[in-house]
């Protein structure tokens, strides 16, 4: 009884989805001719020097660019505004 209790147990955890992994998509994109009139286009690096780097292994047809489609902070994690401003006020000169 308890090996078939085991087997139902393994076999509904084997057949249940596995949550899907989210993919950075980090500030900076690099894109990349890779022939016949085809871009790939890999935004995965967070910094310019990073998307440099790998561009460096793609040879002349790859660049980096900023990521379009990449959040500021202060819009991807919940927040609905911008952060605040600090209003500088003139003191009034007395007559």
């Amino acid at each position: 009884m308890r090996k078939l209790l085991m087997c139902g147990v393994l076999a509904t955890a084997a057949l249940m989805p596995a949550a899907a992994a989210q993919a950075y998509d980090g500030p900076w994109c690099m894109k990349a001719s890779i022939g016949r009139g085809t871009v790939t286009e890999r935004c995965r690096f967070r910094t310019f020097e990073a998307c440099s780097n790998e561009r460096g292994l793609w040879g002349s047809a790859a660049f980096c660019v900023q990521n379009p489609r990449f959040l500021p902070y202060w819009q991807g994690h919940g927040s609905d505004r911008e952060p605040r401003r600090r209003i500088s006020r003139k003191k009034k000169l007395r007559s």
